[in-house]
């Protein structure tokens, strides 16, 4: 006779199965089409992606039924990280970094050649493989491990993207700058540094939300004692002027009037400076050298 059991019932759990569950980070790749780019996406950046835990695409190997631009948009907007192959210089992969960019995404770019990557893009995390797909395979599996551990939080606001020059130099970490300086001081005179500010990026920028300051040597004082301040540690806090908005690629410029005799204190001389860019999210600081020269 068959007798029902209400006995407790065991049901088994695999472990693994809950933090398998768990959707891996997207990797999104911004390359040519072309065929002679297919082993450096099949045998190194995919590879690598994975290596790294990361689900990796490229918008060809995707189906979908919106236009192809806007399904761009969506996966650029959608990645946790970016690798981009600047390779032949393609204009379509420069106008996508520029994007990325312009949403505060973090891009890292890949290139056979040095000369691929533009000078406004050299600062940015890049790995130059030559004809070595295991270099890049390699070098660019721990870069994807690296930015994909890292904690996420809300991007940057677009305006932190800007850039900003002195004599022709990118203020970049730890940039030297070379200031072209007068035989002969004239005491008593003013003298300008003119500061670039440049948006490279493929959107307009609206800088109300944010300021950006100078922090020269104390050698350096201002010609009228106006627009800086001493910081209790003896440097010198120079505000620079914004233009309100900077349409994109397109560059402006403002400038520093200090005391001509200042500025020989830097002749054959690397004194510290320190950019700041003030944003919503925190101010981001770069620290760069300044070197008096008359050649």
């Amino acid at each position: 006779m068959f007798r029902p059991c209400f006995g407790p019932v065991r049901i088994a759990y695999d472990s693994g199965s809950v933090a398998d569950t768990a959707p891996k980070p997207f990797v999104f790749v911004l390359m040519p089409f072309a065929k002679e780019f297919d082993d450096a996406y099949k045998l190194a950046i995919r590879p690598a992606a994975e290596a790294a835990g990361a689900y990796c695409e490229r918008i060809d190997e995707q189906i979908f039924a919106d236009n192809i631009l806007a399904r761009l948009y969506n996966q650029i907007a959608k990645a946790d990280l970016l690798v981009a192959d600047m390779t032949g210089r393609n204009a379509n992969v420069f106008y996508e970094v520029g994007y990325a960019h312009a949403l505060g995404k973090t891009v890292v770019l890949v290139t056979r050649r040095e000369d691929d990557i533009p000078f406004d893009l050299k600062h940015y995390p890049h790995i130059i493989y030559g004809d070595s797909l295991t270099t890049l395979k390699d070098e660019l599996s721990a870069r994807v491990a690296y930015h994909l551990s890292q904690p996420r939080g809300e991007p940057p606001p677009p305006s932190s993207r800007l850039q900003f020059a002195i004599a022709k130099t990118i203020l970049v970490s730890d940039a030297v700058v070379p200031l072209r300086l007068a035989d002969h001081p004239r005491i008593d005179q003013p003298a300008q540094i003119t500061v670039g500010i440049h948006n490279p990026t493929s959107v307009p920028m609206e800088n109300r939300d944010l300021s950006v300051a100078l922090i020269l040597p104390d050698e350096i004082q201002p010609f009228d004692g106006v627009g800086s301040f001493r910081l209790p540690d003896g440097r010198r806090y120079y505000e620079v002027a914004l233009p309100p908005r900077l349409l994109p690629g397109a560059w402006s410029r403002t400038t520093l009037v200090v005391r001509e005799e200042d500025l020989f204190s830097l002749m054959g001389e690397d004194k510290p400076a320190e950019l700041i860019v003030h944003t919503i999210a925190g101010p981001i600081s770069t620290r760069f050298w300044l070197h008096g020269t008359n050649e």
